[in-house]
């Protein structure tokens, strides 16, 4: 007997938020949040599959938030460099959550990738009806791209100083 459709997606729903939501748990940015707070915004997320040598995004492409791996893997490359190599539970493109900024490097797939997308919109809204746990939220991402910021300064300096 086959599923209907929309019975199939109801629950599929269900699995990627209860998964989404324990991978947020694990990952810094979600840091001391309760865990009600983070399944809140994991439901307002937007879930997105993506093939093998996709793009999820490409330098110079809007940037509208940051996107959690659920499953795969994806590689961040600038100019044909390999800068991250991401797993499940790793979020990236984060910066696009407080800047409008184009993207700065290209977010491949190198497997079959399904991911979330937290919209900058789906951070406001938390903001707004949530302020405290959106203002810790904020303060882990600032932690988040200040040490991403320390690691790309320490990778420069030993390039020019072997």
């Amino acid at each position: 007997m086959r599923k209907h459709p929309l019975w199939h997606n109801l629950f599929r729903r269900e699995d990627w938020i209860r998964e989404g939501t324990e991978l947020c748990r694990n990952n810094p940015m979600f840091a001391n949040l309760p865990a009600s707070a983070i399944r809140w915004m994991v439901a307002r997320m937007h879930p997105r599959s993506y093939q093998s040598g996709e793009a999820i995004f490409k330098a110079g492409n809007p940037g509208a938030g940051a996107v959690l791996l659920i499953s795969g893997e994806v590689t961040i490359r600038a100019n044909k460099v390999e800068l991250a190599r991401l797993e499940r539970g790793d979020i990236f493109g984060e910066v696009a959550l407080v800047t409008d900024q184009p993207r700065t490097a290209d977010a491949i797939c190198l497997s079959d990738c399904e991911v979330l997308f937290l919209l900058r919109s789906d951070l406001q809204e938390w903001l707004e009806n949530r302020p405290r746990q959106g203002a810790k939220l904020l303060q882990n991402l600032a932690g988040m791209v200040a040490r991403r910021l320390l690691e790309a300064s320490r990778q420069l300096a030993s390039l020019e100083n072997p």
